[in-house]
């Protein structure tokens, strides 16, 4: 503004100067003897004038250009149809690039209402691949960019968003994945290769798409969000009981076993452990269900040292969790708490208060407890394979279940 002001007072003077260079010419003739005005003068005065004015007419449109330069990024977006999403550094992160983004609306519009946009030209039929997944079938990738969508996660792996697909009417996921090197045609055989490797349990995608620049992902869209959203709700009192952690627990285990089995070598792409698993990557239907997602989804850069063994442990952090209520996504080491806890010998101390309110059975907690310590072993070789993992989680389902049995007969022969 103080440069505005300086810029203005300058011109100002300057047509002041001017019209008094005007003013004077007139004076020096007004001491002479008065004669009529000359048609020179009346142009000489008509010239004065115009000059003044076009000036005056610059310094305006100057000043109303430099003011919209200078305008809130918001405000000069207001008769604009969208606007960039700024991505942090954090689930997310990702600077968007030129060819393909997901771009919002601004600040006047509703979130709900964002699209996904594409500054490229049409892309080619083929630029989306869609999998085994008939739902899909006939689904474009103009159909992605035009479809209305809105940003549900951002982390260092990319960016997610829930997209309101038309044609087929369906509400689909896609996962914008940045900084990915991996070719194209080596990204395709990664996708084939996760895609036979089915199991229900197992969010894998419906279709993809991949350039230099950038990778997408679309998947079935799961409405009811994360085990870690589950878990934060009970401590506002949301029911999360101990059968239903525990089904939880068994089903994700029996799921990576299956996954370990059948990406354990292949020619083409090596093995292939999730490199990512944690209870927000865990998606809950609306049976409530448990459903992995982005199983292989590492980005090369990160999952170079990544092995199965890992994911054992990313299973382990999983059941303390559920045992303890105690999350990493509060930035707690929660192995090393549950390991500092035990070696006090304070075994009961570290369950979650409304497992141990709900009357959930103690030694089938412990048994649990000593699985999941197993698998957050310091050293790697010590973990236990992950099929070994399932087969304990499911023997204690298992006398869970032959418990919930007696109580009921029980109870039908006491009426």
């Amino acid at each position: 503004m103080k440069h505005n002001s300086l810029v203005l007072g300058c011109l100002v003077s300057i047509i002041f100067h001017v019209l008094q260079t005007g003013k004077g010419d007139q004076t020096m003739e007004e001491s002479q003897p008065k004669k009529h005005i000359s048609t020179d003068q009346i142009l000489m005065f008509s010239g004065y004038f115009l000059l003044a004015m076009a000036v005056l007419l610059g310094i305006c449109l100057w000043l109303w250009r430099n003011g919209r330069k200078n305008q809130p990024a918001e405000s000069r977006d207001v008769n604009k149809k969208v606007a960039a999403v700024e991505d942090s550094d954090d689930f997310t992160d990702n600077p968007m690039s030129a060819s393909t983004d997901f771009i919002k609306t601004s600040k006047n519009m509703p979130e709900t209402s964002s699209e996904f946009s594409s500054e490229m030209a049409a892309p080619p039929s083929h630029a989306l691949v869609v999998l085994t997944s008939p739902e899909v079938n006939g689904l474009k990738f103009e159909d992605l960019l035009n479809s209305p969508a809105e940003l549900i996660g951002r982390g260092k792996g990319g960016s997610s968003y829930k997209v309101m697909c038309e044609n087929p009417r369906m509400i689909l996921a896609v996962k914008r994945i940045k900084d990915w090197e991996i070719s194209s045609r080596d990204f395709k055989t990664r996708m084939q290769r996760l895609d036979q490797a089915k199991h229900r349990s197992v969010l894998s995608a419906m279709a993809f798409y991949s350039s230099s620049q950038e990778k997408l992902l679309v998947f079935e869209y799961q409405n009811n969000g994360s085990l870690l959203r589950r878990l934060q709700g009970t401590r506002t009192g949301e029911a999360f009981e101990w059968i239903s952690r525990l089904n939880t627990a068994a089903t994700i285990a029996e799921s990576m076993a299956f996954m370990h089995g059948e990406l354990k070598n292949d020619a083409g792409t090596g093995i292939i452990p999730h490199g990512n698993l944690k209870s927000s990557n865990i998606l809950l239907t609306q049976t409530m269900e448990p459903r992995i997602s982005e199983y292989g989804l590492k980005p090369a850069a990160e999952a170079a040292t990544a092995d199965f063994t890992q994911d054992v442990y990313a299973l382990g952090v999983i059941l303390l969790e559920l045992l303890t209520g105690k999350l990493v996504a509060d930035e707690m080491d929660v192995a090393s708490w549950v390991v500092s806890v035990l070696r006090e010998e304070w075994t009961v101390e570290v369950f979650d208060r409304a497992l141990i309110r709900e009357g959930a059975n103690e030694e089938r907690m412990v048994n649990l407890l000593q699985v999941a310590v197993s698998c957050v072993n310091r050293s790697p070789p010590a973990r236990p394979a992950i099929n070994q993992v399932a087969v304990m989680i499911n023997g204690i389902r298992e006398e869970e279940e032959r418990s919930m049995d007696v109580s009921r007969v029980s109870v039908i022969s006491s009426r």
